[in-house]
């Protein structure tokens, strides 16, 4: 599988697996309204995500755990895999990941209730390959 093939096969997993649980979990928190959600609103959410993890999200990406640092969420993913690390194009995937954290009907609501989120990509053993955070401001139209 080519670099893109793969780059493209990890994201799909990730965001299919986040709206997932996106569904499930964010969305009963958010005033319709309002489009709110409180501190303890979102800690119950990471709360709540912190119970299913750790999961695999494909042969090589697990969902380790989920932090709330003030109003961004942090993801923690761990890639296991015995190919070189070149073969990750991280810049690819944070250009999926804005869109979809601005634009998708399961997840662009982040952006609109103020909530940021890191997503952190750690090898087995600990080491950090890469990091990015998706503010509301990085949204076009914001």
């Amino acid at each position: 599988m080519d670099k893109t093939t793969k780059t493209v096969v990890i994201f799909l997993l990730i965001i299919g697996s986040l709206s997932l649980i996106s569904n499930s979990v964010w969305k009963p928190f958010i005033k319709k309204e309002s489009l709110k959600i409180s501190d303890a609103q979102l800690q119950n959410v990471v709360n709540e995500i912190n119970e299913m993890v750790p999961i695999f999200l494909d042969d090589i990406t697990q969902l380790n755990s989920v932090q709330l640092e003030g109003r961004t969420i942090v993801y923690e993913y761990i890639l296991d895999h015995g190919e070189s690390e070149d073969i990750l194009t991280f810049g690819q995937l944070e250009d999926m990941q804005l869109n979809e954290y601005c634009n998708s009907n399961e997840n662009s609501y982040f952006s609109k209730v103020g909530v940021s989120v890191t997503s952190n990509y750690l090898t087995r053993n600990g080491e950090k390959l890469h990091s990015f955070t998706m503010r509301p401001s990085d949204c076009v139209g914001s």
